[in-house]
């Protein structure tokens, strides 16, 4: 039986991330780093994860069969691998920063508020006119 080459890959990198939280948790109760530091390691590993991850949104469009609808899923998967990529190394420098855990969570945030308004706006501005945008 052939595991297709996607669900190996995904199920590769969930080991390495998994097996890497579980190597800073066990290097903490060793006490060869802080709990703190343990736990920002992760958030740093969560922004760069989240922001090689976005890279391939973009990627990800399908086939449709109205092209309006494909020029906007085009624009919107692109502004969200942008966003997300953009985020998620904003989420890694400030979680390895010694600022409140509010301040990345708000940077990351941002960026999803950002892809949702776009998202929104991407697939409404074509219904308001027949000239223009597309």
């Amino acid at each position: 039986m052939t595991i297709h080459r996607n669900l190996a890959t995904a199920l590769i990198a969930a080991g390495a991330y998994l097996a890497g939280v579980f190597a800073l948790k066990l290097i903490a109760r060793g006490g060869y780093i802080s709990p703190d530091t343990a736990a920002r390691a992760v958030q740093v590993f969560n922004g760069v994860a989240l922001a090689v991850y976005a890279n391939f949104i973009p990627k990800s469009i399908g086939k449709f069969k109205n092209p309006v609808t494909a020029m906007c899923t085009e624009s919107v998967l692109r502004v969200s691998g942008w966003a997300f990529m953009l985020g998620g190394l904003a989420f890694a420098i400030a979680s390895a920063l010694p600022v409140p855990d509010a301040v990345p969570t708000a940077l990351l945030g941002s960026a999803t508020a950002y892809v949702l308004g776009y998202s929104v706006w991407a697939f409404m501005e074509p219904t308001r006119g027949k000239g223009g945008h597309v």
